[in-house]
């Protein structure tokens, strides 16, 4: 058997990396034997795998490919999408044969994704779209290997994930076109349910299911104190990112240096952790720790490296609070019964947070001020107990329906008597 994990991204963004790693395992939990490989963001010639399983590096990395100059992203564009609507369009045989014009890589993943058995598109967060060409682009992109996968009658899964938003109406049929065939849509919150069904996928048709990064455990792989030479102070993690526009960042960024101020202040050591390293698209926190430790009065510690997605896992198991704008930092504190206050980018934030019995704890990042951040932090830092109680309550059971995915893979093996069946139920 045949699996293919789609919209995979890259090992610097640590959520991302849990992700994948944890959808690794539920499919080959659920198919052992079968085999595995990857299309994501990575390079293979860099990457040619994660945790074993080959990279076929991706038509999303081909036209997105941040080591060559806009002028030819733009080119591999032009060229790639007409050549796979064309295709798309034409009989099965047709279609085919057409693709295997497209460039090296982006014919690789497609010729996979058409002979696969199973075509897997992993969970997180990347089926959205903002305003403006680029939101076309992204959502096209996306959809295109479910897309080639469906016209070859391959069923496709969606791992639990967060959908929207989608501004313009094109936006929202091709993801109703594609949901609406899919063997299985799961949505990590109520919002992304409610946008599916303005794309016109039934509510009936989209299973909501837990993150898969609540099933992330690895083995704890670091004395984080000593590694930090930290004393005997109490830990406080804060993990920040570039999401705003340049004034109203650095009214963010500095509300968090006034809030890690207060924090040493108040006896506690504060430790900036980046959570996404990459140089995709600039995606670096360091560079932002860089500029908030240097608003700071009080030197926090700050990690200057990139570390492995496991590694860090372990870090936030020694903090006694995380101050976290990246949510994949929250989610690797909460299972570590780690109280967080959450600071909200896009609403997977509010909505898993609301699902946890946690929505107070969450500040949107445009209403983020040293005042209201503070007001948080100092309350949660007063009385922890029953934000610590409320985590042994709700996250076992959150643990185990993250895990349930690898059950509703085996169930959909067992519902077919041939791979391809059910895609074409949808078609």
């Amino acid at each position: 058997m045949k699996i293919v994990v789609i919209n995979a991204y890259v090992r610097e963004n640590a959520g991302d990396a849990a992700l994948l790693a944890v959808c690794l395992r539920h499919v080959r939990e659920a198919y052992p034997g079968a085999r595995l490989s990857i299309a994501g963001m990575e390079d293979r010639t860099v990457h040619p795998s994660f945790e074993g399983v080959e990279n076929l590096g991706s038509i999303r990395r081909h036209v997105a490919d941040g080591g060559v100059s806009l002028a030819r992203r733009v080119l591999r564009k032009l060229l790639v999408a007409p050549v796979a609507v064309t295709a798309l369009l034409l009989p099965r045989a047709a279609c085919r044969l057409l693709l295997r014009l497209l460039p090296v890589e982006a014919r690789r993943e497609a010729d996979a994704v058409s002979r696969a058995d199973l075509v897997v598109s992993m969970g997180g967060g990347y089926l959205l779209a903002r305003p403006g060409p680029d939101g076309y682009q992204n959502v096209f992109f996306v959809l295109l290997p479910a897309l080639i996968a469906q016209k070859a009658r391959v069923p496709v899964v969606f791992a639990p994930q967060s959908y929207g938003p989608f501004p313009a109406a094109a936006q929202r049929r091709l993801v109703g076109r594609v949901l609406r065939r899919a063997a299985l849509v799961l949505a990590r919150e109520d919002v992304s349910v409610e946008l599916l069904k303005e794309c016109g996928v039934p509510a009936g048709q989209v299973r909501r299911a837990a993150d898969a990064g609540f099933a992330f455990a690895p083995e704890p792989a670091a004395d984080w104190r000593s590694r930090l030479a930290a004393d005997g102070r109490q830990l406080v993690g804060v993990t920040a990112r570039r999401w705003l526009a340049p004034a109203e960042q650095e009214r963010y960024e500095r509300a968090l240096a006034a809030t890690v101020d207060a924090l040493q202040e108040d006896g506690a050591q504060v430790v900036l952790i980046p959570q996404v390293t990459t140089d995709y698209l600039g995606d670096d926190d360091r560079i932002v720790e860089r500029r908030i430790a240097g608003y700071c009065t009080s030197a926090p510690l700050r990690i200057d490296e990139r570390l492995d997605y496991r590694e860090l896992k372990g870090l936030y198991t020694e903090c006694s609070l995380l101050v976290g704008t990246r949510f994949h930092s929250v989610i690797f504190a909460l299972t570590s019964g780690v109280p967080c206050v959450a600071i909200e980018y896009e609403h997977k934030t509010r909505g898993i947070m609301a699902d946890l019995g946690l929505e107070e704890w969450v500040l949107p990042i445009a209403e983020v001020t040293a005042a209201r951040l503070w007001a948080l932090v100092a309350r949660l830092r007063a009385d922890p107990a029953a934000y610590r109680a409320l985590l042994q309550q709700r996250i076992p059971g959150y643990v185990q329906e993250a895990e349930q995915f690898r059950e509703l893979l085996r169930e959909l093996g067992d519902a077919r008597p041939a791979g391809r069946e059910l895609a074409r139920a949808g078609a």
